[in-house]
């Protein structure tokens, strides 16, 4: 019972902090949840899978119960779902060129447009159409910040609800004990990032999951389906395709690229066309061109080249690694034929993590579908960065990417990281007996 109140306790304190300059109280609670974390998956055995649901149901409800304190993205989600409401297409106009508007003359749009970072204000909307019906789901109800965020936490936590579900349901297919899910579900990196903070990761994954379900268990259309919204929530599932290659038979591969491409294109033309396409584009190629948080070979590779250039060479280098890491993924996914099941979950995890190791931007939620994949396979580097890679907001306090400071803390995560990234690819899988998927086959009857 007190690793329980310890979990639940330390994670209420991370998400009730509102200053996130305050790097010491949150890192400090933030590993307190984590270590309880740890203890409550090595005590598994004591624990039926009801438990666990109780212990995630308590805290996803704790962080529901208030605004957003470490990130200030709910204020452009807020703000794309007012403006459709306004008959305003959020690819159309920048947050800035609508601030004269006659919807701004009330305390709740100036609130809103006040909380919009001046990034954000100056650049189009990046998120596509599916995810938007979250935002206009969530803005119907009230004229009230709050009011709006709590509601869209919870749309959030139902869809999260779903992909429990049928990640139970998936791995009992696979004859795993399906306790294993809560290396996902009850990781205090996920909870604090996709309930407490109101990133779509959480969404992304519970479609993943449905997604994989079905596709496992082929009914490939709907599997497809599902897998075509996960992209419209995060792109970034898109990743994943080339692996599906070697695994299933080449007409039913078939059948999910075109089924996803498909309805992929026709969810875009709700709100895309091709007067505003070039604005999604523009905006999604921020991430590439412009942004730099938390990466350390990027950093570093592109520090090395701004010796010989003179200039910070961010707006080449950033796309071209992002070809480097494409090339290198369809590589690695296609060198091999007639693969199983833990063999395609392997590479999908070594293909997205080559993604984000060799990142421009990467952002605590971003590891997050890592640990989706690690749930299927023998390794735990992707909960162990879950652990270090939340002490990445110490930028925050120093507000410098470019800063010694942050550099030192950069440095000091990968460096660890990669080292126990090479231990256990060398190892083949984590030395700790109960985070081996190994440690779950053969679901007992409880389960």
């Amino acid at each position: 019972m007190g690793i329980i109140l310890c979990f639940i306790g330390s994670i209420f304190l991370v998400n009730w902090e509102a200053d996130r300059t305050n790097f010491a109280y949150i890192a400090l609670f933030y590993t307190i949840a984590f270590v309880s974390y740890l203890l409550l998956l090595r005590e598994e055995a004591r624990f039926k899978f009801w438990h666990f649901a109780v212990i995630a149901i308590t805290v996803q409800v704790i962080s529901m119960l208030y605004v957003p304190n470490l990130s200030d993205d709910y204020f452009r989600f807020l703000w794309d779902g007012e403006m459709t409401w306004n008959g305003i297409n959020p690819f159309d106009f920048k947050p800035e060129e609508l601030s004269d508007r006659a919807f701004m003359d009330s305390a709740y749009m100036q609130e809103i447009y006040a909380g919009i970072t001046d990034l954000s204000r100056r650049n189009y909307s990046c998120y596509p159409p599916v995810n938007q019906l979250y935002f206009i789901s969530a803005t119907a109800f009230s004229s009230s910040v709050f009011v709006n965020v709590l509601v869209m936490k919870l749309l959030v936590v139902l869809t999260e609800v779903a992909g429990v579900f049928y990640l139970r349901k998936l791995l009992l297919h696979f004859k795993v004990n399906p306790k294993r899910l809560w290396l996902l579900y009850l990781n205090p990196l996920f909870i604090i990032e996709c309930t407490g903070n109101l990133h779509f990761e959480g969404v992304m994954l519970a479609l993943l999951c449905i997604s994989l379900y079905f596709l496992f268990t082929s009914r490939f259309l709907l599997g497809a389906i599902l897998f075509a919204l996960a992209v419209h929530i995060k792109i970034v599932p898109l990743i994943l395709l080339p692996f599906f290659y070697n695994y299933f038979t080449r007409n039913k591969v078939l059948l999910v690229y075109t089924v996803i491409g498909v309805v992929v294109i026709l969810l875009a033309l709700t709100q895309l066309d091709i007067g505003n396409i070039g604005h999604f584009g523009k905006s999604l190629g921020l991430y590439f061109k412009v942004f730099e948080f938390n990466s350390f070979l990027f950093y570093n590779s592109n520090a090395f080249a701004q010796l010989f250039t003179g200039y910070n060479p961010l707006a080449y280098t950033g796309p071209l690694m992002s070809v480097v890491v494409l090339v290198s993924i369809l590589i690695y996914a296609f060198k091999e034929a007639e693969i199983s099941w833990k063999i395609l979950l392997e590479r999908m995890l070594f293909g997205f993590s080559l993604y984000l190791i060799l990142g421009s931007t990467v952002h605590p939620w971003y590891m997050l579908p890592l640990l989706l994949l690690s749930v299927f396979t023998n390794y735990a580097f992707p909960i162990f960065w879950s652990c270090l890679i939340f002490f990445s907001y110490f930028f925050y306090t120093v507000g410098d990417v470019n800063s010694w400071e942050v550099r030192l803390m950069t440095s000091i995560e990968y460096i660890l990281f990669l080292a126990y990234f090479i231990y256990e690819w060398r190892k083949n899988g984590s030395p700790f007996a109960f985070l081996r998927i190994d440690h779950y086959f053969q679901p007992k009857s409880e389960a």
